[in-house]
Formats: C-alpha cells, sequence, structure tokens
C-alpha cells in the first residue's frame, strides 16, 4: 500500500518535511513555543493582509 502511494507524494515536499521534523525535534520546548507564536504572527498578518476573518 505504501508504494502505491509513492507515486503521490512529492518528493521534495517530504524531503522539506523531514528537514524541518528534524530540526523541530532539536529545540528546546521554549525555543518551540517562540517559533509557534512567530508562525502565528505572520499568519495573522497574512490573514489582514488579504482580509480573511476567521
Amino acid at each position: 500500500m505504501i508504494q502505491e502511494q509513492l507515486d503521490l507524494i512529492d518528493k521534495e515536499e517530504l524531503n522539506h518535511y523531514i528537514h524541518a521534523k528534524k530540526y523541530v525535534q532539536t529545540l528546546t520546548e521554549d525555543e518551540v513555543k517562540n517559533v509557534c507564536v512567530e508562525v502565528k504572527d505572520l499568519y495573522e498578518d497574512v490573514l489582514k493582509e488579504f482580509e480573511i476573518k476567521l
């Protein structure tokens, strides 16, 4: 089943995910929280820019 789905997976995207996961695993809990806050702030900025309301 996994072999059948390999053609559906974007290899580059998968490699980015694997790299990001390995990097995040090296961070402390506080560093992960800081990254989450930064991503949330950036996401909110994008929503404001495109006037998207949640």
